[in-house]
This record gives C-alpha cells, sequence and structure tokens, in this order.
C-alpha cells in the first residue's frame, strides 16, 4: 500500500481545460491555459497527463532563456514523446517567442 495520491480538485473549470485541451489533441495542436496567478493551471495540465499516463515536463520560463535552451528542450520533448508545460511563457522576449511559434508549428505539423 502506497497510501493516497494526491488528486487535482474537479471543479467546472479544471473540466472546461480538460475538454479544450483533449479537443486540440485530437486536431493534433497544443493547448495554452490562461487565467492569474494560482488557479491551478499547470497543475490541470499535469493531472490530465497522468490520467493519460503521459508525462509531462514543467519548465519555468523568465527573460534569460534563449532559443538556443528552448531548441534543446524541444528536442528532448519530440525525442522522449513527453508534454511541455511551459510556466511563464509570456516573460520570453519577444523575438525568442516568434521563432518558438515556427517551432511549434513544425513540431505540429509533424505530428499530423
Amino acid at each position: 500500500f502506497k497510501g493516497n495520491a494526491a488528486k487535482l480538485v474537479h471543479t467546472p473549470l479544471t473540466d472546461k481545460c480538460y475538454l479544450t485541451l483533449t479537443q486540440a489533441m485530437t486536431l493534433g495542436l497544443g493547448g495554452n491555459p490562461y487565467g492569474p496567478a494560482g488557479t491551478g493551471k499547470t497543475e490541470s495540465v499535469k493531472a490530465l497527463a497522468a490520467a493519460l499516463g503521459r508525462q509531462v515536463l514543467v519548465f519555468n520560463c523568465d527573460e534569460g532563456i534563449d532559443l538556443k535552451s528552448l531548441n534543446r528542450i524541444f528536442v528532448g520533448l519530440v525525442q522522449c514523446g513527453a508534454w511541455g508545460c511551459f510556466d511563464e511563457f509570456n516573460r520570453l522576449d519577444a523575438t525568442v517567442l516568434s521563432a518558438v511559434s515556427s517551432k511549434v508549428q513544425i513540431i505540429q505539423d509533424a505530428i499530423k
């Protein structure tokens, strides 16, 4: 017996998040939960991944992350088939965000 595992509290908001993310996945897309800090966005993604038997790796983004670092992260995610959850993605530099969007598009096209 390993004890009780911690579980996410299900609310209408988490159900809506799950529904939206799973619908996006059926189309070969990803998702971007948004909302105020501390509302469970990251935990919802982690719980959905666990329910679907997928590994999720959480990365905390800030202004110091460059494109080379993100490229290595994306290569690793693709190679191991894990989901990537990028916390504070909005903190990335605008030029890095632009380049990342093209990388994400390439990965999504390859999945389809």
